[in-house]
């Protein structure tokens, strides 16, 4: 998940052919235009420029920070899946393919799992990527087919029944095939944001406080998962002595160090830059030895990171630009599954950077712009025509 690892070239071709298709067409050009206003379009193309001017002033190499920038360029999806999916059905069919995709791939998983057979690079049982993004994907495809079963769309929709055992397939992979902390922690508070819109206000406290244990007894009783959480609470307890490098050790180094970084603050407002990052948490830790004086070009906690590199003035634009996807005038099934996307990642960023990881990011970008996109239907005509397709919102 480190964002500077390169992607496989065949996804970066596609989306750079995406890109030029609008540079060169009018039409699309004028779409994209037309939806410049709406909250999460202009915030994501503020902080893309933010990001462009850290190129300017960065601390780091040319090359470092070019390369960083680049990575940026997700943001730009918001605005072209925005200007694009402006129909309600074509909305639901990017839901559902969403669901279809990640139901395959679970069956594909546990096939892999259960003869003991890898899938091309990845370890056995996991086909998404790496057992992190497998477990938040197949969290997120999980809350949408419960959302879909608790609020139908009126066209096209997946059989209830379908849904259900979509759900269970997925909820069992996290369980016993997927060990991922991502994955746990993206169940637990997508559960309590289903619990959240499902529930009566007069109950709903007391629900989601019993939605949390039932969900983390189930996470305790399987072995996998438990193994997981309980490694992870032992590599905290124990980095400080610890000869080897861990997943949740180097986590406490890096956050340790990174705020040494902000205590010596020199950048206060605009930060060290685009990729300055590495260059600032280098200087930090160049006194020590080991594991622990390793180099880093991300502290697996995006907040952090962009503390760091655009100073106080990045962090609001990003927290506003985290918040746009709120305001999106935008109801029901649609606003749920989007949103429900955003607080995952909100969440799980506080250990990664799943906001500017290759996969996570885009998947975001493309969820949101597409499913939050408030083009096409002005006004009281959109919030009938949503009413009609979505039904009953809490």
């Amino acid at each position: 998940n480190d964002p500077k690892v390169a992607p496989q070239s065949g996804p970066v071709i596609f989306e750079l052919l995406v890109f030029l298709l609008f540079v060169g067409s009018g039409k699309l050009r004028c779409k994209v235009v037309s939806i410049l206003r709406q909250p999460m379009v202009f915030m994501a193309l503020a902080l893309y420029v933010l990001v462009s001017l850290g190129v300017v002033y960065s601390a780091a190499p040319l090359g470092v920070s070019v390369d960083m920038w680049g990575s940026w360029r997700k943001l730009l999806l918001v605005p072209l899946a925005a200007s694009v999916f402006t129909d309600f059905l074509w909305k639901q069919r990017l839901a559902n393919l969403f669901i279809g995709i990640m139901v395959l791939s679970a069956l594909v998983s546990y096939v892999s799992f259960l003869c003991n057979i890898r899938i091309g690079k990845f370890p056995v049982g996991i086909v998404v990527h790496n057992y992190a993004t497998q477990g938040l994907f197949f969290s997120i495809a999980m809350f949408v087919c419960l959302v879909l079963v608790r609020f139908p769309l009126s066209r096209e929709g997946i059989p209830s029944w379908l849904l259900k055992v979509s759900a269970g397939l997925l909820f069992l992979n996290i369980l016993i095939v997927t060990p991922g902390r991502s994955g746990y922690l993206a169940l637990i508070v997508l559960t309590l944001v289903f619990v959240f819109i499902t529930v009566r206000k007069k109950r709903r406290g007391l629900v989601m406080f019993f939605a949390l244990l039932a969900v983390l007894g189930t996470l305790l009783v399987s072995p996998v998962a438990k193994k997981g959480i309980f490694r992870g609470l032992d590599e905290i307890e124990t980095y400080n002595s610890s000869p080897n490098l861990t997943s949740m050790g180097i986590r406490m180094v890096m956050w340790k160090n990174t705020l040494g970084v902000l205590k010596r603050f020199e950048h206060p407002v605009f930060g060290y830059g685009t990729g300055g990052f590495e260059v600032a948490y280098k200087q930090q830790v160049a006194d020590q030895e080991g594991w622990r004086g390793k180099p880093a070009s991300d502290p697996h906690n995006q907040y952090l990171g962009i503390l760091v590199e655009y100073g106080v003035i990045g962090s609001i634009l990003f927290l506003g630009f985290i918040f746009s996807f709120f305001m999106q005038p935008v109801k029901g099934f649609f606003y749920i599954v989007a949103v429900g996307g955003v607080i995952v990642l909100s969440c799980t960023s506080m250990f990664s950077s799943h906001f500017t990881t290759f996969s996570e990011g885009r998947f975001l970008m493309i969820w949101c712009g597409a499913l939050l996109s408030a083009a096409g239907v002005p006004g009281k005509d959109r919030d009938k025509q949503m009413r009609e397709s979505v039904g009953l919102y809490p």
